[in-house]
């Protein structure tokens, strides 16, 4: 979406910023709402032989988490890096480990901490769910230039950096308290 252009350049509000009339807010409201719908249909999606395309379920979700920490999380970390409550980080983990795809270890520094590893099921589950199956992604994104790939994953990452931001500033203000933005 681009803003249309003025001989005189960009109008401009109060605030300095560009002004954005309805027809553009109307337009970039469908384009977010595009991108939930999209994600959405994935998150449902099926490969060809009837499994889902893409796991996206709580325990794909933990055993990502993990990966992603780079060693054996704690039940806090596990609840920052899954954005859930320790208690509910706590419970994903234990139906994990009696899943056999994680176990739970005393932390070598404070015996208090129960840290969460992979198991090699858990790691070879990891490594399962991480490829999507080629044919599908191929029949998915058969036609797609790799520009407009790019340039669609450039939009996304921003967007996310923008609401991590945001959901950070948030946290901030509401520790200043009420009326602090």
């Amino acid at each position: 979406m681009s803003l249309p252009k003025s001989p005189r350049g960009p109008s401009l509000n109060h605030h300095g910023t560009q002004r954005v009339g309805r027809s553009e807010h109307v337009e970039a409201t469908a384009f977010l709402y595009a991108i939930i719908d999209a994600a959405e249909r994935l998150r449902e999606a099926r490969a060809f032989d009837g499994s889902r395309a893409l796991p996206l379920d709580a325990r794909s979700g933990l055993l990502r988490a993990i990966e992603r920490c780079g060693g054996a999380p704690s039940f806090a970390d596990l609840a920052r890096l899954l954005k859930v409550s320790p208690p509910s980080a706590r419970n994903r983990a234990l139906r994990a480990a009696a899943a056999g795809v994680v176990e739970l270890l005393p932390c070598p520094e404070d015996r208090r901490l129960i840290q969460v590893a992979l198991t090699p099921t858990g790691r070879r589950l990891l490594e399962a769910q991480s490829m999507p199956p080629l044919d599908w992604v191929f029949t998915l994104l058969n036609g797609l230039p790799r520009a407009t790939m790019a340039s669609c994953d450039h939009v996304l990452r921003v967007l996310v950096a923008r609401l991590e931001r945001d959901e950070k500033e948030m946290r901030r203000a509401r520790r200043r308290g009420p009326g602090a933005y």
